[in-house]
């Protein structure tokens, strides 16, 4: 198996582990609950992660990255969704459950 196929798949496990296993530091408080940890990967950038996570859907690629540039620009103020960490690096990501109620907004049913 490939390296990014090997990646990819742990990435896909561990989202799925993190939707069914609440998280400790969740419960104390509501921001806890919209955004999570994640160590990006040294070569890596926020724009891969979010092509691991909607390989198929562009559109939520692009959202996941900029929710991520914004929950992490008080720590990192020149964060880009293109930057390549050169060592892992602890992130903030939006949860599932964030993203989802937010993408729904404005859209028309």
């Amino acid at each position: 198996m490939k390296p990014y196929a090997a990646r990819q798949r742990l990435t896909l496990l561990a989202l799925a582990l993190m939707l069914h296993v609440p998280s400790v530091s969740a419960a104390e408080s509501k921001e806890a609950l919209s955004a999570m940890e994640w160590p990006l990967q040294s070569g890596e950038s926020i724009q891969d992660l979010s092509r691991l996570i909607y390989p198929k859907n562009q559109r939520m690629q692009q959202y996941f990255a900029e929710e991520t540039v914004s929950l992490n620009a008080e720590a990192q103020p020149d964060l880009k969704s293109t930057t390549v960490f050169e060592q892992q690096q602890q992130i903030l990501i939006p949860s599932i459950k964030q993203l989802s109620g937010k993408s729904r907004v404005g859209v028309k049913r």
